[in-house]
């Protein structure tokens, strides 16, 4: 699949013109839309699988500078959360409008060790009517989205969004 030239223009001017907080206003307490994504293992994963556990979903790209910028914290967290048996919440990037091979390569080039993969013809993103990245969705245990929060967040807004589950 092409990568879409006007892609990357699109999300820029999306995303200086969508606020966090009308996201938040239209996607908040709806049921997550399921999806199958192929894991870079190789393994498949629908989001229903994690049903039980609440799941921080985070849309990136490779190319996104902002995505670039908060991934180094991204990938601390995944690693802590992959460390802990009883963790509340799971963590799954979902990288959009790319190809495998940047994909790898930017992973293994950051040794970025996230659970997530590449959305191949970027229905996962439509289905969460994704406008600009990086994104990230809270979803409950209960499969519906707790809060959406559209830009880079810094270490502490991280840690802010995601409070309720790192008691």
């Amino acid at each position: 699949m092409k990568h879409n030239k006007l892609f990357p223009v699109m999300i820029i001017v999306v995303l200086i013109a969508v606020s966090s907080a009308s996201a938040q206003n239209i996607r908040k307490n709806l049921t997550a839309p399921d999806f199958q994504l192929t894991l870079s293992t190789g393994k498949q994963v629908k989001l229903s699988d994690y049903r039980g556990k609440a799941v921080l979903l985070h849309f990136w790209a490779t190319w996104c500078p902002p995505c670039r910028e908060e991934l180094p914290e991204m990938n601390k967290l995944a690693a802590k959360l992959a460390g802990k048996k009883d963790a509340k919440l799971e963590f799954l990037a979902v990288c959009v409008s790319d190809e495998e091979k940047s994909r790898a390569d930017f992973m293994k080039k950051n040794n970025y060790t996230f659970t997530g993969g590449l959305d191949k013809d970027d229905s996962i993103a439509m289905k969460y009517g994704i406008q600009g990245i990086p994104t990230s969705v809270l979803i409950s245990a209960a499969g519906t989205i707790e809060k959406v929060n559209v830009g880079a967040m810094s270490a502490s807004g991280l840690a802010d969004f995601i409070s309720a589950y790192e008691k």
